[in-house]
């Protein structure tokens, strides 16, 4: 195992996920990972047992969880229900896949968001659990009254136990200056998803080859002795250049052949 764990977003195999779940995770570990960030919200079709199981027994572990903002917010017999199942399931980080543009729009209107998610994020601590927000593109407008983008002033407003999931290639898509995202972000990364993006050909990419324009260079060493960073979670999202696990399995490959002395 590397020194800071690799976890994959099973959104990147959802497809062979849906079909096969075991075999799918099994096939995932044998590709080099150590770990598995699940996506979709608190699932009814599946027990959290039957998820720890199948995790369990391909070897490998819960890196985090994507959840909708519903699943902490829109009722107290759900919010119950949401943490009875990531106890149960072995799951610390409940990580927001998005968070509703009204509660983005502007800098009065990101304080009382920000009001929200620290509040929600101590309630979580009594649980032993931690919650989080997980960027897309449009997270890096420029908020007029800071001079910095909505996702670093999101931070700055925001308890250290707030986890900032920054995605690589959804800021670059969003324009971001990445590295500098990074570099203002020391101690708020524990978990970085490493995406690949190109300039030119967008997310039709895989990571660091066909034109993939993160600086993994820069950004794995910051992130492993200032940033926090516990796990790196790999994504993948292009359909056009490989399948899913092929995909995933040229990510990984890539990542440890070029910058496996960061890792």
């Amino acid at each position: 195992m590397s020194k800071t764990p690799i976890s994959l977003e099973l959104y990147s195999v959802r497809k062979a996920l849906e079909k096969d779940m075991p075999g799918t995770l099994k096939k995932v570990k044998s590709l080099g990972y150590d770990a598995v960030e699940m996506y979709g919200g608190t699932p009814v079709n599946r027990s959290p047992e039957e998820y720890a199981a199948a995790i369990r027994d391909a070897g490998l572990w819960l890196s985090g969880w994507h959840i909708s903002p519903d699943d902490l917010f829109s009722s107290e017999e759900h919010f119950r229900e949401v943490v009875k199942f990531h106890q149960a399931v072995g799951n610390k980080y409940l990580i927001m896949a998005w968070l509703p543009d009204a509660w983005l729009s502007d800098y009065e209107t990101l304080k009382q968001t920000a009001d929200k998610l620290n509040a929600m994020s101590r309630r979580l601590a009594e649980y032993g659990l931690a919650t989080g927000y997980h960027n897309h593109s449009e997270a890096f407008h420029l908020i007029p009254e800071t001079g910095k983008s909505m996702w670093s002033t999101l931070r700055e407003l925001t308890v250290p136990e707030f986890v900032m999931q920054l995605d690589t290639g959804n800021a670059l898509c969003g324009n971001a200056d990445v590295n500098a995202e990074v570099f203002a972000a020391e101690g708020r990364l524990p978990l970085v998803h490493l995406k690949p993006y190109s300039r030119k050909t967008g997310y039709e990419t895989v990571l660091a080859d066909l034109g993939d324009d993160i600086d993994y260079a820069a950004i794995l060493p910051f992130c492993q002795e200032k940033g926090g960073t516990k796990v790196f979670v790999i994504e993948y999202e292009c359909e056009a250049l490989f399948d899913e696990i092929e995909g995933v399995r040229i990510c990984i490959d890539n990542l440890k052949a070029k910058y496996g002395d960061l890792l």
